[in-house]
Parts: C-alpha cells; structure tokens; sequence
C-alpha cells in the first residue's frame, strides 16, 4: 500500500515552489485592456491600450484615473480576470495530478491477485477541468482619453481625470470628451432599449436605460464640477482666494468665486431660466447620489422644484440631460475664455 501514490507524491514535490502559466490577455477591438482600482473605496473599472501599459506603465505605480489611487501594476486585474486566471492554475493542477492518480490506480490494480475472494480495485474518474473562460468587456459607452502629458491613451464609461501612467489630471482635455460621450448614448438609447427588450425583457430595459439616464446627469455635473475648479485654480491669482472643499460642488458659492476673480459669474454667462434649470440639476444631482433619488423638502426648498411631492423619486428624461448638457457646455465654453 505503500507504492499506491508514489506518483501523486513525487508529483506533489515537482509542484512546490513557483511555476509560471503562459496566460492569454484578452483585449477589447481596439487593443485595450481591461483595469480596475484596487481601491475599496474606488474599483473604478477603465480600460487602458495594451501596447502603453507595456511600454508606459511603470510596475511600481499606477494610478487610478478617477481617485488618483497608487499601487503596482500587479494589482489592476477585474475580479473576472482574478477569477480566469485562478481557474487556469486550479485546470493546470488538477491535470498534472490527475494523470499521476491514474497512472497509480492503473499500477495498484495491476498488482491485485485475480483469484482472492475479495478483489480491490481503484479507478480515478476526472472532474471536469474547469474551463477558463477569459473575462470580457463590452462597453458601448466610452469616453476615450489621450494624455497631453505622456501620452497614455485610456478610456472608461464613467468620469475620470487622472492618467494611469504619470497621474497627470486631464479634466480640461476629458471633459469635453465627457460631454461627447453623454450625447451619443442619449442618440442610442431607443437601440439600447430595444436591445434590452430583446434579450431581458421590457421590465429590465426601463430599469436599465433609467440608470443610463441618471448615470448621464451625475456624470456631466460631476466632470464639470471638477472642469470648473481645474480652470478657476488655472487662474494667475487664484492662490488669493479660500476654496473650501468641494466649493464647485455648490452652485451659488462657485457663482461667486467666478464674480469676485473675474468680474463675470455663471449668472452673467446664463439667462435667468439656464440657471434656474442648471440649479435643479445639481440638485438632482444631490438626490441621486446620497438619497437613492428619494425627493424630500429641501431638494424642493433649492431647487424651487414643486413637480415633485416629499417621498417621491426623482424621474429623469433624456430631454433633461440633453438640456443639461447644453447648458453645460455653453457655461464651460465661457468660463475657459477667463482663464
């Protein structure tokens, strides 16, 4: 009984230490590959050209291009490509043992003696090797980037401003970018929706496209917020005025900065209704992150918004975010001629 796994255990000892699997990358269309922040406050997810994280990314640090967050460059995987390459190493394991199981069961049944009563045999029957899937992403709403700095080129469906490779911010570029990209997924939306209806039903397309539409709106006033502080820090005498954090994030106290620095305000920029419109929605803004979208008093009390009735959720239409957009653009356009 001894001999029964003599191939298993030299087998075991080949295997201790460290080997090295070939793993296949799978890269999008483009040649971008898929990253994520390992930051647990973060995992924002972004893609990065293949051919610049290997000749521009250094192995001690990477940055995340949302929250600047650093670490090596072993440490951006997906949770999907973690997940493909531990089950290449599980399939690799399990084949090198698997055959030294056979080739021992195959030896103890050669040494049974067929005229005992009692005959012992042993068989190993393999699992099925798990079959590693590559993880992929597809992506129908990207915001492509192209560092003025080093030139990384990256891209992501949700707001970023900092390069991967220098960790440079590139709002004043992306947000234009930004924009772009929030106009051609309102332009897709009715093949979106029919998509969707196609492969997950009508109840789960609206649920979707509604996330579609909200993502849209954080999204243009969260870039813009931060275009708007990246320009106004840009400004020879900026140094002379106290920003409080997130002062960009509050509309009437941004207002006034542009007036004190510059003499023209977002007031002087837009009519009286684009204002009153672009207060609603940073609002909404307001309600969608931090309340689930659930209207209460005071989003009424700012917002002067009386449509909505205390318990309520907010509803936002493409028409809105394609108003808001416009707005936006029209006000970024002024305030990058104060610089």
């Amino acid at each position: 009984m001894s001999r029964m796994f003599d191939n298993l255990r030299r087998e075991l000892r080949r295997l201790e230490g460290t080997h090295s699997l070939e793993v296949q990358i799978e890269l999008d269309d483009k040649g971008y590959i898929d990253r994520r922040c390992p930051s647990e406050d973060c995992g924002t997810r972004f893609k990065l050209l293949f051919h610049d994280w290997e000749s521009l990314i250094r192995d001690e640090v990477v940055f995340c291009p949302l929250c600047r967050f650093e670490a090596d460059s072993s440490q951006w995987n997906t949770p999907e490509q973690s997940e493909y390459h531990q089950r290449l190493a599980t399939a690799y394991v399990q084949k090198r043992i698997g055959n030294d199981l056979m080739r021992d069961a195959k030896g103890f049944n050669a040494r049974q003696s067929h005229n005992d009563f009692v005959n012992v045999s042993m068989s190993y029957r393999p699992g099925r090797s798990p079959v590693a899937i590559p993880a992929s992403a597809t992506n129908i709403m990207t915001q492509e980037v192209e560092c003025v700095f080093c030139h990384c080129r990256y891209s992501s469906i949700g707001t970023v401003y900092f390069c991967p490779a220098c960790g440079c911010n590139n709002v004043i570029e992306t947000f234009p970018k930004s924009v772009e990209t929030v106009r051609n997924t309102l332009d897709a939306i009715p093949d979106i929706r029919q998509l969707l209806t196609d492969t997950q039903g009508e109840d789960s397309a609206e649920n979707i496209i509604r996330q579609i539409l909200e993502n849209s709106l954080c999204k243009i006033i969260s870039t813009f917020q931060k275009y708007a502080e990246t320009c106004f820090t840009n400004l020879p005498h900026s140094n002379q005025f106290n920003l409080r954090q997130n002062s960009f994030q509050r509309l009437d106290e941004s207002n006034e900065l542009w007036k004190k620095a510059t003499s023209i305000s977002y007031t002087d920029i837009l009519d009286n209704t684009e204002f009153q419109k672009m207060r609603i929605y940073f609002q909404q803004r307001h309600l969608l992150e931090h309340q689930d979208g659930i209207v209460d008093q005071q989003y009424i009390y700012r917002a002067n918004d009386h449509r909505f009735a205390p318990g309520q959720r907010l509803v936002v239409s493409a028409s809105s975010v394609s108003e808001l957009a416009s707005i936006i653009e029209k006000l970024s356009i002024a305030i990058s001629g104060l610089q």
